[in-house]
């Protein structure tokens, strides 16, 4: 899925295996875009799809999905680039039952670590992060390593189509972020594992579309708060118990350390609690 981005688009496609079936959706781009789109569609044999408006990075993926004909499914965001036999390799990590979705090892553009991986959020892991001892005990910490997580990140995900089905697709609860996070959820909740492919590995510029409208700390404020909007419905009333410890924590750091993007982390927090 692409928004206003020809170049990484291209170099994504281009990184594809020569067998797989590529739709890029256009996700309401501008006239002179989106025809650039179409050509490389067209000298790639990659299938098109157009939107005419931004739906967001979930009804993007499900728009895609629709069109797709083949029982496994990868969901890419278009500023990554797969290595040689990464898609081969995470399509054959879901040939075990078990496996609900199989996520490859994630690096910069820089050539460093971009994995990101951690747990759902718990009672225990709120309150320790609102009083500080997660930076003491790491099993109080959000993020822990992908051999340990309850989620990872998504700019690239391999998914039967039938698991896909049963989840209801991707959740379009929110209009950008934490996909991930509510993805890795539903397929746990199917009684599903996921995989962590080392060997496979991705190149990921890191927001490069969200960092062309929004600045450092809006894109802050909308992670926390579709974060918290997440980990909220996902545990209930435990749930409510352990965002509201979270969010606590981050209004204390931002108190504490009074930055631009510790106090659009601690707002993002907030409206969490709040937004339906």
């Amino acid at each position: 899925m692409t928004w206003e981005d020809h170049e990484r688009t291209t170099a994504c496609v281009q990184s594809m295996p020569s067998n797989a079936e590529i739709i890029v959706v256009d996700n309401g781009s501008r006239p002179e875009v989106s025809d650039a789109l179409r050509a490389m569609c067209a000298a790639t044999e990659a299938r098109y799809i157009r939107s005419e408006e931004n739906l967001g990075y979930s009804k993007g993926m499900n728009l895609g999905v629709r069109h797709s004909t083949r029982s496994n499914v990868i969901l890419a965001n278009n500023d990554v680039v797969a290595m040689d036999g990464a898609v081969t390799m995470l399509v054959d990590a879901l040939r075990d039952p078990k496996i609900g979705a199989a996520f490859p090892s994630v690096r910069n553009s820089d050539g460093s670590e971009g994995t990101d991986a951690g747990r759902f959020l718990s009672v225990r892991v709120g309150l320790g992060h609102a009083t500080g001892l997660g930076v003491l005990f790491e099993r109080l910490r959000i993020n822990t390593t992908p051999d340990k997580a309850d989620w990872l990140s998504g700019p690239f995900v391999a998914i039967r189509r039938e698991t896909l089905d049963a989840i209801g697709g991707v959740d379009e609860s929110a209009f950008f972020y934490s996909e991930d996070l509510r993805l890795c959820w539903a397929v746990r909740q199917l009684g599903l594992d996921l995989a962590f492919v080392r060997e496979a590995v991705i190149v990921h510029e890191n927001d490069t579309t969200s960092k062309r409208v929004w600045s450092r700390e809006e894109i802050s404020r909308r992670q926390t708060r579709e974060f918290i909007r997440a980990s909220r419905v996902q545990g209930g009333r435990r749930g409510k118990v352990a965002t509201t410890a979270y969010a606590a924590g981050t209004v204390v750091r931002a108190a504490v350390a009074r930055t631009s993007v510790r106090k659009a982390i601690a707002q993002g927090a907030i409206e969490g609690l709040r937004t339906p």
